[in-house]
């Protein structure tokens, strides 16, 4: 548009020039004069409005520098009126539309990202250049029982928390097992940390070197894989027993019927020793029935049925069998579970609280905390050694003399299969505390 302003105005110069001279010098001098004041003046508004557009994307740049994104450029008639100009804005406006929408896409999925590493349980750590935490996630705040792990030496922080990880710094991909402090929750009964046992744990450790941003870090990632361990070795003793049940039977049931022959011939001939060695024979087959049967109720477990029912009406029922003092704020406590397998699970936990306290009423206490169902089950006894206790809850492990080592192991599958928890715990005061937690939804 200046351009042709120019162009007209030197047109208008040229035809003074042919016109006026050399008969009106005076004229073609004030007509000269006129072309180059408007020439200035178009220069000068020309430069005002370019000025004013440059000063604008300036602006709008150092708004995109300093990250807001919302800022966008208006046009007056002028700028709208150049159509150079009107581009340069319209793109710009374009551009900052853009990078709006991406960081907005951006900061959505960076939102999703931490809510999913901080609701994972995998303990997740970043370690930068210089040995020192920049990441973790609530797992791992957890893991180690510190709220505050950024700035702190990865190295110094094992030392002091987890010294068992150190032997497995140099492995990159392992399965290793660690002590881990197992505390009683949901009660105010043990305070000190140091009233917590140490439990072995499975975890899988994943070690990976990286760049950000030109500089080297470490992403250390371990994964809690103590109950997927615990079923998959549970299956596998259903699977044995299985098998062993299904040839003992077979065998079983031949030799019980050819000891009842037996028997029946030694009555014919009048022969007692011969009669008392049936007898014993088919009594030793008896106890080894039960014996299989005992040990093919964890085979049979099933998948539970859930349906409400009121739990506190369960145990109150189990009174009848079991000397307890239940304690309880609610009448009806309405849990979406299987009520056969939660009544197992308890007639087994309290089967051995008697064993333990045969004299003093066993201590049942019920309370909701966030959503969970809080049962805790106290004896009165001499409470579990601590290395006992590590391995309460393995299939075929007992103490007792005709202990079969299922009644745990039947507990700890039926609460893994309704997404609960069960914990063993000496209570400071003397006896054993078994600590269930029940998910209400």
């Amino acid at each position: 548009m200046l351009i042709i302003k120019v162009i007209i105005i030197n047109l208008l110069f040229i035809m003074s020039f042919l016109l006026l001279l050399p008969h009106y010098p005076w004229l073609f001098w004030l007509n000269t004069l006129g072309a180059i004041l408007l020439i200035a003046t178009q220069i000068q508004r020309e430069s005002y409005r370019q000025n004013k557009t440059l000063i604008a994307l300036f602006d709008g740049l150092q708004n995109l520098q300093d990250g807001d994104f919302s800022f966008s450029l208006t046009e007056d008639l002028q700028q709208k009126s150049n159509a150079q100009q009107h581009q340069l804005i319209a793109r710009f406006n374009q551009v900052t539309e853009k990078l709006r929408e991406e960081k907005q896409s951006l900061y959505q999925r960076e939102l999703l990202l931490d809510k999913v590493v901080n609701a994972s349980d995998v303990v997740t750590v970043l370690i930068n250049h210089r040995n020192t935490i920049i990441f973790s996630n609530r797992a791992a705040q957890h893991f180690f029982d510190s709220n505050v792990l950024l700035g702190q030496l990865w190295l110094e922080l094992l030392e002091q928390k987890m010294p068992d990880l150190l032997e497995h710094q140099d492995k990159s991909n392992a399965i290793i097992q660690l002590m881990i402090k197992e505390a009683m929750e949901h009660t105010n009964h043990i305070s000190d940390p140091s009233d917590a046992i140490k439990i072995e744990q499975s975890w899988h450790l994943s070690n990976h070197q990286l760049k950000l941003h030109g500089s080297s870090h470490q992403l250390i990632l371990l994964k809690p894989i103590t109950k997927e361990l615990h079923q998959q070795e549970l299956q596998t003793w259903k699977k044995i027993i299985k098998v062993i049940n299904h040839e003992l039977n077979n065998s079983i049931a031949p030799i019980s019927s050819m000891c009842h022959s037996g028997q029946i011939l030694a009555d014919r001939l009048d022969e007692p020793q011969l009669n008392r060695v049936f007898k014993t024979i088919v009594g030793r087959i008896k106890k080894l029935s039960e014996f299989i049967q005992s040990y093919s109720e964890l085979a049979r477990l099933s998948i539970p049925r859930k349906q409400p029912f009121n739990i506190v009406n369960t145990i109150k029922q189990l009174e009848n069998l079991y000397q307890l003092d239940l304690i309880s704020t609610q009448t009806d406590i309405i849990v979406n579970a299987d009520e056969g397998q939660i009544e197992q699970l308890l007639i087994n936990v309290l089967k051995n609280s008697k064993e333990f306290s045969p004299i003093k009423a066993t201590q049942v206490s019920i309370e909701i905390i966030e959503n969970t169902l809080v049962i805790l089950i106290r004896d009165y006894g001499c409470g579990m050694p601590v290395e006992v206790m590590e391995k309460a809850f393995l299939p075929y492990y007992s103490t007792k003399v005709d202990g079969s080592g299922i009644g745990l192991s039947i507990c700890r599958e039926v609460i893994d299969a309704h997404q609960g928890k069960i914990t063993l715990n000496n209570h400071p005061e003397g006896g054993l505390q078994v600590t269930i937690n029940l998910p209400l939804s």
